[in-house]
């Protein structure tokens, strides 16, 4: 393939084709209409599986099929088609969050509540860490945490801009302590600094080296100070998060307002 169509293929990709469902689109768009037999000839891709790319591009709306004398016929439908399953996307999305409440009500049911054992979990790598950041969602109006530094240090600043958002809608504040005295305005979400409390600990106090949230029973402890070693254990424990309350509550009258 040409650099030319790895760059086609991949901005179809965001749009749901695969791979192969690309190349013969693509193929499909150059020579305007074909045969099953041509387009496995140009594209290498056995007869079988053509047809079966052909079936889900029709049913995409990206190609038609055509009846001729010599049989049938398949012809790529105009670029344009695309807006269409971009509406079909934010119909599935609509539709998703508002079955998103009672679907997450009825899953909740099947919790076991009398289940109080500890358990802890593990995460690895950048995924796991955005994980338990997200997780925070699940904080009952407030959770405490050290922090190294703000989210934009190893989230993707849309993904943390993303995240507040979401915490604020869920009315969760957070009081945060940290080793720095000063940090740059770091969010453009409207009531963040509402919402968020961050202060300052000196380091002789408490040396902050990983990032730590503390919410309901979870105890969460986050590593990512060196990129090729990241984890996250998450402990569900109600008795340490209790005690762990407690200090933080004991470090937070020792704190200061950090300077923004």
């Amino acid at each position: 393939m040409s650099k030319q169509t790895d760059n086609l293929i991949f901005l179809l990709k965001p749009y749901g084709l695969d791979q192969e469902e690309s190349i013969v689109y693509l193929n499909l768009l150059e020579n305007n209409t074909s045969s099953a037999l041509t387009i496995s000839r140009n594209t290498h891709l056995s007869r079988t599986k053509v047809y079966r790319i052909l079936d889900k591009l029709i049913q995409k709306q990206l190609v038609v099929q055509e009846y001729a004398q010599n049989g049938f016929k398949f012809k790529a439908s105009h670029p344009s088609v695309l807006n269409q399953l971009i509406t079909q996307k934010e119909t599935e999305v609509s539709t998703l969050k508002q079955s998103l409440s009672q679907t997450i009500n009825l899953l909740e049911k099947q919790i076991n509540l009398n289940n109080t054992q500890s358990q802890i979990l593990y995460y690895q790598g950048q995924d796991g860490l955005s994980q338990v950041n997200w997780n925070l969602l699940n904080a009952k109006n407030e959770f405490l945490s050290y922090e190294v530094n703000v989210a934009e240090a190893y989230l993707p600043r849309s993904e943390a801009e993303k995240l507040r958002q979401e915490l604020i809608n869920k009315k969760i504040t957070s009081r945060t302590l940290m080793n720095l005295r000063v940090i740059k305005k770091y969010s453009q979400v409207p009531q963040v600094h509402v919402f968020e409390q961050i202060r300052f600990i000196p380091p002789k106090i408490l040396t902050i080296k990983s990032d730590i949230f503390i919410y309901n029973d979870i105890f969460t402890i986050c590593h990512y100070l060196d990129n090729h070693d990241i984890f996250c254990l998450e402990i569900k424990n109600q008795f340490l998060v209790d005690m762990q309350k407690q200090i933080f509550e004991n470090l937070w009258s020792q704190s200061s307002p950090i300077k923004i």
